[in-house]
């Protein structure tokens, strides 16, 4: 049987043709990147290096830089892979210019023009304002985790940082021994420093964990005693315990990468990780991006805002309509704040006293309290709990006349508002509003805050909040949020795979994050260009 097949000779002496521009079709993203990358202003990047053209050659930064984009943009970020693909992938070589740089070349690059590349967002962003694909009239504000190049096994206390520490120095010391004998060491080669890198991370996670807020027993009489020094008089209220009831979790550093944090995830656990705060309008185009290390997103809904605005103005994309955010996001100081747009923010109503309700027998020591059979302290023995516990929860229950309904919900402004007017004047005491009102100290200071004009009451700004949600106009602005910063997510972490850093270091994530979300916003870009 006789099939006809294309013949093919792999001695033949030449295959490609003469010009790498005709290796692949015209519209293929390799030439799009290229296109770009030559848009790009690269002075900063060519401001690293010497002037006047000594020294040994390097690589054109605007070729490693095409390298590294197109690698971001089509999932792949390890050096060593980028190395093996100069070789082997025909895009790579043709933005290579057939040069091939091996992985730590790609690596120190990265490293070295971290900042520049982080400086890159905004001048891709300005290649979408100017192909007309920024829409400022919504920008929706999110934040999703994303694991750190580090172990959660990787953390260590203050006291098993300073043990390793100590047996590190103890076994360099040996390790002299013996190899030195009774001679000075001036003799050592200098590559003797193999533990360098080690030493360094621990440094830095000891210094991370001095940079965190001691909460121990020590720390706490000593902020207690500074501020009684600075008042001039005693504070009231219990002093701090040695042994508290609730025993604070040790403060713990990462040895791998001390600026990543445990951060809890939903429904998932905890990760070793990072914050990554984005921005994205309603076509899906980041307009900001940052990272922090705090599990929380309500910090920073105002700094995003702040930064959408300097980018925006940076590229000439005009001022934004409304600001969109989940009720991850949600405090009264966020929902009021003026960022120079309307600011829409999902909410969270308050959870009510989730405390159980004291028992009969309970009651019953709280009554003889009431009638004055029974001193604070007295019942406190005989329940096992604070004096101030007892107080509190006689008022709560019972009153001047005997037992009384307690409150089962928030008071409502018409209620509390002539309360706190008296305690603005002067005409009651805070205690006795707290009394009156049946609320906490910190909430009767929101309260007294409101008043004076100082701020918004947590429960009005809420209210406030939902009324504007409920409005058609606020309801249809709102259900774009999902829309607008979800996909983005989707598309970095599914499609690109970009589920954990490779960096380390809060500097080099956050180049690394912004590289990423520039990568995201060339593909839409691109896709808008070709359509």
């Amino acid at each position: 049987m006789v099939v006809n097949v294309r013949s093919g000779d792999r001695d033949q002496g030449f295959l490609l043709p003469p010009s790498v521009r005709d290796w692949l079709p015209e519209d293929h993203l390799a030439f799009f990147v290229i296109d770009v990358v030559a848009e790009l202003d690269l002075t900063a990047f060519y401001a690293a290096f010497r002037a006047d053209g000594r020294g040994g050659a390097v690589y054109d930064p605007e070729m490693m830089l095409g390298v590294l984009i197109y690698a971001y943009c089509t999932g792949e970020r390890s050096s060593r892979r980028i190395e093996k693909r100069l070789v082997e992938d025909v895009a790579y070589r043709v933005i290579a210019v057939n040069q091939s740089p091996d992985h730590a070349t790609l690596a120190r690059f990265r490293a070295r023009h971290q900042d520049a590349i982080a400086g890159l967002f905004s001048q891709v962003l300005g290649l979408c304002v100017k192909a007309g694909l920024v829409d400022a009239g919504l920008v929706a504000i999110d934040g999703t985790k994303i694991e750190a190049d580090a172990s959660y096994f990787a953390n260590r206390t203050r006291d098993e940082l300073a043990a390793a520490v100590l047996a590190e120095a103890a076994a360099t010391d040996a390790a002299e021994d013996e190899q030195l004998g009774d001679r000075s060491g001036s003799e050592l080669p200098d590559d003797w420093a193999g533990g360098q890198g080690r030493r360094g991370r621990i440094r830095a996670a000891l210094a991370e964990l001095e940079g965190q807020p001691a909460r121990d027993y020590e720390a706490r009489v000593a902020e207690r005693a500074a501020k009684e020094a600075a008042t001039g008089k005693g504070l009231r209220g219990p002093k701090p315990l040695k042994e508290p009831a609730r025993r604070a979790l040790p403060r713990r550093a990462n040895t791998t990468d001390p600026h990543s944090r445990i951060i809890a995830t939903n429904g998932a656990g905890v990760m070793q990780g990072y914050n990554a705060q984005t921005a994205a309008t309603t076509g899906q185009i980041v307009v900001a991006a940052e990272v922090t290390a705090t599990a929380n997103d309500q910090p920073h809904f105002i700094p995003m805002t702040q930064a959408v605005m300097e980018n925006l103005a940076e590229t000439g994309a005009g001022k934004v309509g409304t600001f969109v955010a989940d009720a991850g996001y949600w405090t009264a100081a966020s929902g009021t704040a003026d960022v120079g747009a309307d600011v829409l923010i999902a909410t969270r109503k308050p959870a009510w006293r989730r405390g159980e309700t004291p028992d009969d027998d309970k009651l019953a020591i709280l009554a003889k309290v009431n009638r004055g059979e029974l001193s604070l302290r007295q019942a406190g023995d005989i329940l096992g709990v604070s004096y101030t516990w007892v107080r509190d929860m006689t008022k709560r229950y019972f009153g001047k006349d005997g037992p009384r309904q307690a409150r089962t919900a928030q008071p409502e402004p018409d209620e509390w508002m002539p309360v706190i007017e008296k305690l603005a004047r002067g005409e009651i005491s805070q205690r006795a509003a707290i009394d009156e009102l049946q609320v906490s100290q910190g909430r009767v200071k929101a309260m007294l805050a409101h008043v004076r004009g100082e701020g918004v009451e947590p429960e009005i700004a809420r209210r406030a909040m939902d009324a504007k949600l409920a409005t058609e106009t606020g309801s249809e602005a709102y259900r774009k949020r999902q829309h607008s910063i979800e996909p983005v997510f989707g598309n970095v972490k599914a499609n690109l795979g970009y589920r954990r850093f490779t960096r380390r270091g809060m500097p080099a994530v956050h180049a690394e994050w912004r590289l990423i979300c520039s990568a995201h916003n060339l593909l839409k870009l691109r896709t808008a260009a070709t359509a």
